[in-house]
């Protein structure tokens, strides 16, 4: 019977023990924070800079550096610098593609929130120890771009690998689909950097677009966490396994491009409205 294959797959109970934990973590301080967030009433500078058409909101962003402050103090603590910091996060992001080659997706899914937060604690910590520069900031901003190719090259390399280790050197239509869309959601990923960078070299700074880098990250760490759950679903109803990964991949795909769309117009708007003039 089909229930027989939940119980006995391995990776369900790997992924369900840190998630079940995590969970109720999770939820004890979710409320902790909601029932204290009205005493809150001045929003950080780092929390306004990133609320923009986003599906986040500042309650989220708020709750999840409440949630990391004793990181980054520990950061502190042990004189860790934010270079130090971002560099950590590539490696980890690395890693992290590496464990997604394998087929592992629930721990992959981890190991890119880790990464995930570190990316996101090392901007936090120049800012709150004076040690902002623009070189650290060059070196974020493009150390991101590294990382998002990391993971999904990773994932790229399951769907090529899927059957070439069980002899069969073909690929199916599904498994060449998904390739293909990564190869477009790589292309969106980095358009979405590159437009704004070529924004600002003519003055102008947009944010437009709801798909930035909190939302990759978090979209795809919590279907990858998931995925051992989301398999059986899906084998259950005999269909192929990674259809649910698919879709999520052309549904970042498109509003990741369409982000990046977002954001040209919104320059092409703003050089109109300044009379085209630099």
């Amino acid at each position: 019977m089909e229930n027989i294959y939940f119980m006995n797959n391995e990776s369900v109970y790997y992924s369900l023990l840190p998630l079940i934990v995590t969970i109720e973590c999770m939820a004890f301080a979710f409320t902790y924070f909601a029932l204290t967030w009205h005493k809150r009433t001045k929003h950080s500078e780092e929390t306004l800079s990133r609320v923009h058409k986003s599906f986040i909101g500042i309650f989220l962003i708020e709750f999840w550096y409440w949630l990391t402050n004793p990181l980054l103090y520990i950061f502190k603590v042990l004189h860790f610098t934010p270079n130090k910091i971002t560099t950590l996060s590539i490696f980890l992001s690395f890693i992290t593609g590496l464990i997604y080659a394998t087929g592992n997706f629930a721990f992959a899914g981890w190991m890119l929130v880790i990464s995930g937060t570190l990316d996101m604690l090392d901007g936090r910590l120049a800012r709150e120890t004076g040690t902002a520069t623009r070189e650290g900031a060059f070196f974020d901003s493009c150390s991101d771009r590294y990382s998002d190719s990391f993971v999904l090259i990773g994932i790229a390399v399951y769907f090529l690998s899927k059957n070439y280790f069980g002899g069969d050197f073909t690929i199916s239509l599904s498994d060449f689909i998904a390739i293909v869309v990564i190869l477009f959601l790589m292309l969106g990923t980095a358009s979405v950097s590159y437009v704004k960078a070529r924004g600002e070299a003519v003055g102008i700074t947009t944010k437009s677009g709801l798909m930035q880098r909190p939302e990759r990250i978090m979209m795809l760490s919590i279907y990858s966490i998931l995925d051992p759950f989301l398999r059986i679903i899906q084998k259950n109803y005999g269909m192929n396994d990674d259809y649910g990964l698919i879709f999520l991949l052309i549904l970042m795909t498109v509003l990741i491009n369409s982000s990046a769309i977002s954001r040209m117009r919104d320059i092409f708007r703003q050089i109109r409205e300044s009379g085209g003039v630099s």
